[in-house]
Protein backbone atom coordinates (compact mmCIF):
# COMPACT_ATOMS: atom_id res chain seq x y z
CA UNK A 1 0.00 0.00 0.00
CA UNK A 2 1.40 3.41 -0.97
CA UNK A 3 2.01 6.22 1.48
CA UNK A 4 -0.88 8.31 0.12
CA UNK A 5 -3.35 5.42 0.36
CA UNK A 6 -2.16 4.61 3.89
CA UNK A 7 -2.56 8.28 4.89
CA UNK A 8 -6.15 8.32 3.61
CA UNK A 9 -7.01 5.16 5.56
CA UNK A 10 -5.52 6.55 8.76
CA UNK A 11 -7.37 9.85 8.32
CA UNK A 12 -10.67 7.99 7.83
CA UNK A 13 -10.12 5.90 10.94
CA UNK A 14 -9.22 8.98 12.99
CA UNK A 15 -12.36 10.83 11.85
CA UNK A 16 -14.53 7.85 12.78
CA UNK A 17 -12.90 7.66 16.21
CA UNK A 18 -13.43 11.37 16.87
CA UNK A 19 -17.08 11.08 15.79
CA UNK A 20 -17.69 8.18 18.16
CA UNK A 21 -16.17 10.12 21.06
CA UNK A 22 -18.35 13.15 20.33
CA UNK A 23 -21.50 11.05 20.12
CA UNK A 24 -20.72 9.25 23.35
CA UNK A 25 -20.80 12.58 25.18
CA UNK A 26 -24.37 13.34 24.10
CA UNK A 27 -27.74 11.71 24.71
CA UNK A 28 -27.76 10.27 21.19
CA UNK A 29 -26.96 6.62 20.47
CA UNK A 30 -23.26 6.11 19.84
CA UNK A 31 -23.87 3.78 16.90
CA UNK A 32 -25.12 5.61 13.82
CA UNK A 33 -27.90 3.90 11.86
CA UNK A 34 -28.67 4.70 8.23
CA UNK A 35 -32.44 4.23 8.75
CA UNK A 36 -35.08 5.21 11.33
CA UNK A 37 -35.38 2.64 14.08
CA UNK A 38 -37.15 1.88 17.33
CA UNK A 39 -35.45 0.91 20.56
CA UNK A 40 -37.19 -0.46 23.61
CA UNK A 41 -36.74 1.50 26.84
CA UNK A 42 -36.73 0.03 30.32
CA UNK A 43 -40.20 -0.79 31.63
CA UNK A 44 -41.97 2.15 33.32
CA UNK A 45 -43.38 1.56 36.83
CA UNK A 46 -46.97 1.87 35.60
CA UNK A 47 -49.99 -0.36 35.71
CA UNK A 48 -51.69 -1.02 32.34
CA UNK A 49 -53.51 2.12 31.16
CA UNK A 50 -54.47 4.25 28.19
CA UNK A 51 -55.01 7.99 27.62
CA UNK A 52 -52.18 9.11 29.92
CA UNK A 53 -50.95 12.70 29.68
CA UNK A 54 -47.33 12.99 28.54
CA UNK A 55 -44.89 15.89 28.27
CA UNK A 56 -41.19 16.68 28.34
CA UNK A 57 -39.66 18.87 31.05
CA UNK A 58 -35.99 19.49 30.39
CA UNK A 59 -34.21 16.14 30.52
CA UNK A 60 -37.25 14.44 32.05
CA UNK A 61 -40.23 12.84 30.37
CA UNK A 62 -43.44 12.65 32.42
CA UNK A 63 -46.37 10.27 31.99
CA UNK A 64 -49.27 11.31 34.22
CA UNK A 65 -52.53 9.56 35.04
CA UNK A 66 -54.57 7.80 32.39
CA UNK A 67 -57.44 5.32 32.36
CA UNK A 68 -57.32 1.74 33.60
CA UNK A 69 -59.95 -0.98 33.63
CA UNK A 70 -61.23 0.39 36.95
CA UNK A 71 -61.27 4.09 36.08
CA UNK A 72 -58.95 7.11 36.05
CA UNK A 73 -55.68 6.56 37.93
CA UNK A 74 -53.84 9.07 40.10
CA UNK A 75 -50.21 8.22 39.60
CA UNK A 76 -47.55 8.40 36.91
CA UNK A 77 -43.87 8.04 36.19
CA UNK A 78 -40.86 10.15 35.19
CA UNK A 79 -38.12 9.01 32.81
CA UNK A 80 -34.67 10.58 33.02
CA UNK A 81 -33.31 10.94 29.49
CA UNK A 82 -29.76 11.20 30.86
CA UNK A 83 -29.68 8.11 33.06
CA UNK A 84 -32.34 5.99 31.33
CA UNK A 85 -34.15 5.38 34.62
CA UNK A 86 -37.81 5.63 35.63
CA UNK A 87 -39.27 6.52 38.98
CA UNK A 88 -42.87 6.53 40.15
CA UNK A 89 -44.94 9.69 40.72
CA UNK A 90 -48.18 10.53 42.47
CA UNK A 91 -50.66 13.07 41.09
CA UNK A 92 -52.96 15.11 43.33
CA UNK A 93 -55.91 14.74 40.95
CA UNK A 94 -57.05 12.30 38.29
CA UNK A 95 -55.39 13.23 34.98
CA UNK A 96 -55.94 12.07 31.38
CA UNK A 97 -54.91 13.32 27.96
CA UNK A 98 -58.06 15.49 27.95
CA UNK A 99 -56.25 17.76 30.42
CA UNK A 100 -53.44 20.16 29.48
CA UNK A 101 -49.93 20.47 30.88
CA UNK A 102 -47.05 22.66 29.71
CA UNK A 103 -43.47 23.13 30.90
CA UNK A 104 -42.06 26.56 31.73
CA UNK A 105 -38.67 27.10 33.37
CA UNK A 106 -38.51 23.45 34.41
CA UNK A 107 -41.92 23.56 36.13
CA UNK A 108 -45.12 21.87 34.97
CA UNK A 109 -48.30 23.98 34.80
CA UNK A 110 -51.32 21.64 34.74
CA UNK A 111 -54.93 22.51 33.98
CA UNK A 112 -57.15 19.63 35.05
CA UNK A 113 -60.71 19.71 33.74
CA UNK A 114 -63.40 19.22 36.42
CA UNK A 115 -66.91 19.31 34.98
CA UNK A 116 -67.46 22.85 33.73
CA UNK A 117 -64.52 24.20 35.70
CA UNK A 118 -60.85 23.41 36.11
CA UNK A 119 -58.21 22.94 38.80
CA UNK A 120 -54.74 24.39 38.25
CA UNK A 121 -51.55 22.88 39.70
CA UNK A 122 -47.82 23.43 39.39
CA UNK A 123 -45.35 20.56 39.73
CA UNK A 124 -41.61 20.72 40.37
CA UNK A 125 -40.20 17.42 39.04
CA UNK A 126 -36.84 18.08 40.68
CA UNK A 127 -38.41 17.68 44.12
CA UNK A 128 -41.64 15.80 43.26
CA UNK A 129 -43.71 18.63 44.77
CA UNK A 130 -47.27 19.49 43.65
CA UNK A 131 -48.77 22.88 44.60
CA UNK A 132 -52.35 24.04 44.04
CA UNK A 133 -52.22 27.31 42.11
CA UNK A 134 -54.08 30.30 43.49
CA UNK A 135 -55.26 33.51 41.89
CA UNK A 136 -55.99 31.86 38.55
CA UNK A 137 -58.10 34.29 36.46
CA UNK A 138 -61.68 33.13 36.05
CA UNK A 139 -62.31 31.13 32.89
CA UNK A 140 -58.63 30.68 31.97
CA UNK A 141 -58.48 28.15 29.12
CA UNK A 142 -55.86 25.55 28.23
CA UNK A 143 -52.36 27.01 28.67
CA UNK A 144 -49.38 27.26 26.37
CA UNK A 145 -45.83 28.08 27.44
CA UNK A 146 -42.90 30.19 26.31
CA UNK A 147 -39.67 30.22 28.26
CA UNK A 148 -40.51 30.93 31.93
CA UNK A 149 -44.18 31.84 31.48
CA UNK A 150 -47.50 30.15 30.80
CA UNK A 151 -50.22 31.86 28.74
CA UNK A 152 -53.98 31.37 28.59
CA UNK A 153 -57.02 33.22 27.26
CA UNK A 154 -60.01 34.35 29.28
CA UNK A 155 -63.19 36.03 28.08
CA UNK A 156 -61.46 39.32 27.20
CA UNK A 157 -57.76 39.01 27.94
CA UNK A 158 -54.61 36.99 27.52
CA UNK A 159 -53.33 36.19 31.00
CA UNK A 160 -49.70 35.40 31.78
CA UNK A 161 -48.39 33.28 34.64
CA UNK A 162 -44.80 33.87 35.74
CA UNK A 163 -43.26 30.71 37.17
CA UNK A 164 -40.52 32.68 38.93
CA UNK A 165 -42.92 35.15 40.58
CA UNK A 166 -45.85 32.72 41.02
CA UNK A 167 -48.13 35.50 39.80
CA UNK A 168 -50.76 36.08 37.10
CA UNK A 169 -50.99 39.30 35.08
CA UNK A 170 -53.23 40.29 32.16
CA UNK A 171 -52.36 41.87 28.84
CA UNK A 172 -54.54 44.78 27.69
CA UNK A 173 -57.86 43.68 26.23
CA UNK A 174 -57.91 43.16 22.47
CA UNK A 175 -60.07 46.02 21.06
CA UNK A 176 -60.01 44.92 17.42
CA UNK A 177 -63.30 44.29 15.64
CA UNK A 178 -64.89 42.03 14.69
CA UNK A 179 -64.02 40.28 17.91
CA UNK A 180 -62.48 36.79 17.84
CA UNK A 181 -64.39 33.78 19.18
CA UNK A 182 -63.14 30.33 20.21
CA UNK A 183 -59.75 31.90 20.80
CA UNK A 184 -56.41 30.15 21.26
CA UNK A 185 -53.07 31.69 22.20
CA UNK A 186 -49.57 30.96 20.97
CA UNK A 187 -46.35 32.77 21.85
CA UNK A 188 -43.20 33.19 19.75
CA UNK A 189 -40.32 35.64 19.55
CA UNK A 190 -42.49 37.78 17.27
CA UNK A 191 -45.09 38.27 19.98
CA UNK A 192 -48.27 36.84 21.44
CA UNK A 193 -50.71 35.64 18.79
CA UNK A 194 -54.39 34.89 19.42
CA UNK A 195 -56.32 33.01 16.75
CA UNK A 196 -60.07 32.64 16.51
CA UNK A 197 -63.12 33.03 14.30
CA UNK A 198 -64.66 36.35 13.28
CA UNK A 199 -66.93 37.82 10.64
CA UNK A 200 -69.88 36.45 8.70
CA UNK A 201 -69.39 33.85 7.47
CA UNK A 202 -66.89 33.08 10.24
CA UNK A 203 -63.28 32.95 9.10
CA UNK A 204 -60.18 32.18 11.09
CA UNK A 205 -58.20 35.31 11.92
CA UNK A 206 -55.31 36.25 14.19
CA UNK A 207 -54.41 39.22 16.39
CA UNK A 208 -50.84 39.84 17.56
CA UNK A 209 -49.71 41.71 20.66
CA UNK A 210 -46.33 43.26 19.87
CA UNK A 211 -45.70 44.67 23.33
CA UNK A 212 -47.40 48.00 22.57
CA UNK A 213 -50.72 47.27 20.92
CA UNK A 214 -52.84 44.63 19.20
CA UNK A 215 -52.62 44.29 15.41
CA UNK A 216 -54.72 42.08 13.15
CA UNK A 217 -52.54 39.86 10.99
CA UNK A 218 -53.22 39.61 7.28
CA UNK A 219 -52.77 36.07 6.10
CA UNK A 220 -52.18 33.18 8.45
CA UNK A 221 -49.10 30.96 8.33
CA UNK A 222 -49.80 27.46 7.08
CA UNK A 223 -48.77 24.77 9.54
CA UNK A 224 -48.20 21.36 8.03
CA UNK A 225 -49.02 18.21 9.95
CA UNK A 226 -46.03 15.89 10.04
CA UNK A 227 -46.67 12.17 9.71
CA UNK A 228 -45.02 10.28 12.54
CA UNK A 229 -43.15 6.98 12.24
CA UNK A 230 -45.03 3.71 12.15
CA UNK A 231 -45.34 2.41 15.70
CA UNK A 232 -44.06 -0.96 16.86
CA UNK A 233 -46.84 -3.57 16.74
CA UNK A 234 -47.06 -3.74 20.55
CA UNK A 235 -47.60 0.04 20.73
CA UNK A 236 -50.41 0.29 18.16
CA UNK A 237 -53.12 0.25 20.77
CA UNK A 238 -55.65 3.00 21.16
CA UNK A 239 -54.61 5.49 23.81
CA UNK A 240 -50.82 5.01 23.74
CA UNK A 241 -48.99 8.12 24.98
CA UNK A 242 -46.66 9.87 22.53
CA UNK A 243 -44.12 12.48 23.67
CA UNK A 244 -41.82 14.30 21.19
CA UNK A 245 -38.24 14.63 22.45
CA UNK A 246 -36.57 16.91 19.93
CA UNK A 247 -36.37 14.94 16.70
CA UNK A 248 -37.12 11.72 18.57
CA UNK A 249 -40.40 10.25 19.72
CA UNK A 250 -41.13 8.32 22.91
CA UNK A 251 -44.19 6.08 23.06
CA UNK A 252 -45.50 4.62 26.31
CA UNK A 253 -48.19 1.92 26.28
CA UNK A 254 -48.93 0.49 29.69
CA UNK A 255 -45.82 -1.19 31.07
CA UNK A 256 -43.88 -0.79 27.81
CA UNK A 257 -41.96 2.12 26.31
CA UNK A 258 -40.04 2.75 23.09
CA UNK A 259 -37.98 5.57 21.59
CA UNK A 260 -37.71 6.32 17.88
CA UNK A 261 -34.48 7.89 16.62
CA UNK A 262 -34.44 9.25 13.06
Amino acid sequence: MGRRALSRVLATLLAALVGAVLLSGSDQPVTAHPYPHWQRLSAPPLTPRTRALGLRVGHRLLVLGGRSATGVVRDGAAYDLRTGRWHALRTPVAVTDRDTAVAAAGVVVLRSRRGRGAAWWRFDPRHDVWTRMSGVPFGAAAPTAYRSEAYAVTARHVVVYSVALDRWTALPADPLRPALHHRRVAVTRAGTVVTGYAGSPPRIRADRWDGLRWRRIRGLPTVGSAVGPRLPSAARRVGATRVPVGARLVVVAGRHAWIHTP
